[in-house]
């Protein structure tokens, strides 16, 4: 069926796709833009979610909404079952110790860039802005460093920015200052990142999000001043952004589908199956897990949750406008 309306010329249609070229650009620059003064001024919380409380564990995981199969890249990683990363990353805006697929190491304890010989790996992919990530370390951290302490394990940790949000940019350039300067206090500063979170999450008081709330959780685990004290510069000019983008990659590349996702041995692990304070340990030794008590019925969960999407973060007056001029 022929169509009314005339054909453009190639010239016409040159000068579309330049118009259109040109849109893509101004809206990607907008975002960025966004994202800056998101870093700058220490919030990059809109649309965060942060609604949820703690009282049951209910472990989804972060489904990523794009799916990582129409992103994967060429298998630029070793896949979980193939163990650790063999190299580093060695790349300007990446911590010296991280690996080539933005993961770090501890196997001796709180020790960075070590592994525990002989012990297996306990893989855990995560984003500093996933709620469940926060209540899987509130509830593991604890064993996690007596496995360690003991050599049963070599932990291995896997971040990226499945949630889109600029919190998660703003923890991992405090934590490229530490990774890079105060090594020995990294493991300590990355569980009190998520207790702030978890503390947001509880009290839904959102201005804990800061660059000054990162600099007192590093000095109560002994993140020396001068140390901290390079946050606020290392936030402000995106220091750690390829490494922020390193670990997207990587979580891609290898077909996740959530946060937290944990594998042990090279195995996924139902999270369903760690939901008490002592069944990594179990885990790890073998042992029969112990009994849980029943929750009190008022701790049931009504309906499940929706998973926490990725959600571009956009301002509340410009984001409805700039949305249609970005979709097509």
């Amino acid at each position: 069926m022929s169509s009314n309306q005339p054909r453009q010329t190639k010239a016409q249609r040159r000068e579309a796709a330049r118009l259109k070229a040109k849109e893509l650009r101004e809206a990607s620059a907008r975002r960025e833009r966004r994202n800056m003064i998101a870093r700058r001024s220490f919030i990059g919380v809109a649309g965060l979610g942060v609604t949820g409380g703690l009282g049951y564990l209910v472990y989804r995981g972060v489904e990523a909404k794009n799916g990582t199969k129409d992103n994967k890249a060429s298998s630029k990683f070793p896949a979980p079952s193939e163990g650790l990363a063999t190299a580093k990353a060695n790349q300007s805006g990446i911590p010296k110790q991280v690996l080539s697929d933005a993961s770090w190491t501890y196997g001796e304890g709180p020790a960075l860039d070590t592994v525990a010989a002989s012990a297996p790996v306990l893989d855990i992919y995560f984003d500093y802005s996933c709620s469940h990530c926060a209540q899987f370390e509130g509830i593991h951290t604890q064993e996690i460093n007596q496995l360690l302490s003991d050599k049963k394990i070599t932990l291995a940790l896997h971040p990226c920015k499945l949630l889109k949000q600029e919190w998660t940019s703003v923890v991992m350039n405090a934590m490229g200052v530490v990774l890079d300067e105060a090594p020995a206090q990294s493991l300590s500063f990355h569980g009190a990142a998520f207790e702030i979170f978890s503390q947001v999450l509880e009290t839904k008081n959102q201005s804990l999000m800061t660059v000054d709330s990162l600099v007192t959780a590093a000095t109560k685990v002994g993140v020396p001043s001068e140390v901290s004290a390079k946050f606020k510069a290392a936030v402000d000019s995106n220091k750690y952004k390829k490494w922020v983008e390193l670990g997207d990659k990587a979580f891609a590349d290898r077909d996740l589908q959530g946060t937290p996702s944990v594998f042990f041995k090279g195995e996924q692990i139902d999270l369903s199956k760690l939901q008490s304070p002592t069944s990594l340990t179990e885990l790890v030794t073998g042992s029969t897990p112990t009994a849980q008590p029943t929750q009190q019925s008022s701790e049931q969960p009504a309906e499940q949750q929706p998973a926490e999407q990725p959600a571009e973060q956009q301002p509340a007056e410009e984001g409805a406008a700039e949305q249609q001029g970005e979709q097509g």
